[in-house]
């Protein structure tokens, strides 16, 4: 006879159950333990709907791939953060530039007015 096959969502829960319960409290990182927590909030509760429509066979696949786009979303992220930041500096060290040059101005005609 045939065999049923559990639903997408079925096969979600019971490996995450199967990660939270063996996976995770092995891991002896408190760290780790808070990365997996945030990974299945933020990544993979959010994106049940796409790991279950997607082709992939393997639930874990699906579970690898939300997070590396999870992971990858971070990092864009961040690199933005980074490059307005250098942008800020940059404009920084253009200022104290120009009011080095401004003191030194001011310093140098100061003295010729005092000589």
């Amino acid at each position: 006879m045939g065999r049923i096959t559990p639903s997408p969502r079925t096969l979600y829960e019971e490996t995450v159950e199967e990660l939270k319960s063996q996976y995770r409290s092995s891991l002896v990182d408190q760290g780790h333990r808070q990365a997996f927590d945030l990974l299945l909030k933020q990544a993979w509760e959010t994106e049940q709907a796409a790991m279950a429509n997607s082709n992939i066979p393997v639930v874990i696949d699906r579970l690898n791939l939300t997070s590396n786009l999870h992971n990858r979303k971070l990092v864009e992220a961040l690199t933005k953060k980074v490059e307005e930041m250098e942008e800020a500096i940059v404009a920084l060290e253009r200022e104290l530039l120009e009011l080095k040059a401004q003191l030194h101005t001011s310093t140098k005609e100061d003295d010729e007015d005092g000589v």
